[in-house]
C-alpha cells in the first residue's frame, strides 16, 4: 500500500516532469524552417563577405569601395530586421542562448559555436588569399551548407529531448 509520503514524491517527480518539459518546450517544438532559408542564409552572408572583401580591396579606388560598401550594406541590415520580425512571427517562443536548456540541445550548441569559429577563421583566411567575388561564392556555398548540416544535427538532438520527454 502506497504511503502519503510515496504519492508525494510521486506528485513532486510528476511536477519536475512537467516543469523539465515546459523549460525545453521553445528549444523541440518549432516548426522546421522553410526550404528556401538556408540558401537564403548563405547568400546573405557570400554577399557581406564580398562587400568587407571588396571593401579591403586595394585594386579600387576608395571612393567607390566607400559608397558600394554603404549601398549594399545598409539594404542588407534592413534585411536582417525583417529576417527577425518574419522569425519572431513563424517560431513564436524563441530560444534564448543563456538559461537552462536540454543538455542534448546545449551540446548542439556548443558544437555551432566551436564550428563557426573554425569555419569562419577558415574563411577570413580565404578572404586574404583571393579575389572578393571568390569569398562571395564560397562564403554563400560553406553558410548554405553549414547552416543546412547545424538545422539537421539540432533536430536529431530536439527528437531524443522530445522521446526522453515524453
Amino acid at each position: 500500500m502506497a504511503t502519503v509520503s510515496d504519492m508525494e514524491s510521486d506528485d513532486v517527480r510528476a511536477q519536475l516532469h512537467d516543469l523539465e518539459r515546459a523549460e525545453a518546450a521553445p528549444y523541440v517544438d518549432q516548426r522546421p524552417s522553410p526550404r528556401w532559408f538556408a540558401p537564403a542564409f548563405g547568400l546573405w552572408f557570400g554577399v557581406m563577405a564580398a562587400v568587407q572583401d571588396f571593401h579591403w580591396s586595394t585594386d579600387v579606388d576608395s571612393v567607390w569601395r566607400a559608397l558600394v560598401t554603404v549601398v549594399i550594406v545598409i539594404p542588407m541590415a534592413a534585411l536582417v530586421g525583417a529576417y527577425s520580425a518574419w522569425h519572431q512571427r513563424y517560431h513564436g517562443a524563441l530560444p534564448r542562448l543563456v538559461g537552462p536548456k536540454p543538455p542534448e540541445i546545449r551540446r548542439v550548441y556548443r558544437l555551432y559555436f566551436l564550428a563557426f569559429v573554425v569555419v569562419a577563421a577558415a574563411l577570413v583566411g580565404l578572404a586574404l588569399l583571393v579575389p572578393w567575388w571568390v569569398t562571395g561564392a564560397v562564403t554563400a556555398v560553406v553558410a548554405w551548407g553549414f547552416l543546412a548540416a547545424y538545422e539537421r544535427i539540432y533536430e536529431h538532438a530536439a527528437a531524443a529531448v522530445r522521446e526522453r520527454l515524453a
